[in-house]
């Protein structure tokens, strides 16, 4: 059997590597993927070489979920959580197996068990769309407001007020609809995650945007789109052809 891991704790992953050649030494892992964009661009290459999946719900840039807005995959996973049991029933109620961060060899063996019934021709097919959906909600609770610090004093901003946040080199900052600049301690990677997507996009590599910050949307060469936002942004805001392609179906949605 031939499997790949999308972990991007080297720990877990090496943990992981360990039990299942404790659990059967003839598995061959041929990678280890920590990101959504890396964990994207081999499935592209190379998904048809194995046979499951190993997958962490959460990586460093998101959740492995959107790995499926990009690639189809048509493999069996068993996921891999630090969530507790109570936000993962969606697993359950599905046919769909897990390992529980720490993961032990009883838990393995558990899964593969569970994973060769459910290869039977008479098994029900599994419906991961459903899954995702299910389980993003219960684990997903977007912030309603940030505290920042201004000087000595601190206050709360709450989202509905932040027309977008830009990185600035190491430095992320947030601009409000009056024109304020706060400096925030999270990365846009880890905005993201926190920020509700039907009102938050990520237009680019350093900035994400509110949606009634969008002042103007023009078209622009090859496909690209010039954007203007409320407040006025200091330089010109080119998006390229595939990231406008996202923001006119966020736009349309």
């Amino acid at each position: 059997m031939k499997v790949l891991i999308i972990e991007d704790e080297t720990s877990a992953a090496n943990t992981l590597r360990r039990i299942l050649a404790a659990y059967d030494d003839g598995i061959e892992v041929l990678a280890v993927t920590k990101s959504i964009s890396r964990s994207v661009a081999w499935l592209r290459q190379h998904k048809q070489e194995i046979d499951l999946l190993f997958m962490d719900i959460q990586l460093s840039d998101g959740l492995s979920f959107k790995i499926f807005e990009q690639v189809e995959i048509d493999k069996p996973i068993i996921f891999t959580t630090a969530f507790d049991e109570y936000a993962i029933q969606a697993f359950r109620v599905n046919s769909i197996d897990y390992l529980l961060k720490p993961i032990h060899l009883k838990d393995l063996q558990r899964a593969m068990q569970k994973l060769a019934f459910l290869q039977q021709p008479s098994a029900p097919a599994l419906d991961y769309q459903s899954i995702f959906k299910q389980l993003q909600f219960k684990t997903t609770h977007y912030k309603s407001r940030f505290l920042v610090k201004s000087g000595k004093v601190l206050q709360g901003i709450d989202v509905a007020e932040i027309a977008y946040f830009v990185a600035e080199g190491n430095l992320v900052v947030m601009k409000t609809f009056q024109n304020n600049t706060f400096p925030v301690a999270y990365s846009l990677y880890k905005l993201e995650d926190q920020l509700d997507p039907h009102l938050f996009y990520r237009v680019s590599r350093n900035l994400i945007i509110q949606v009634k910050a969008i002042f103007k949307l023009t078209a622009f060469s090859k496909g690209r789109l010039k954007l203007e936002l409320i407040p006025p942004f200091p330089t010109s805001i080119i998006i390229s052809h595939q990231k406008a392609v996202g923001l006119k179906d966020w736009l349309d949605g």
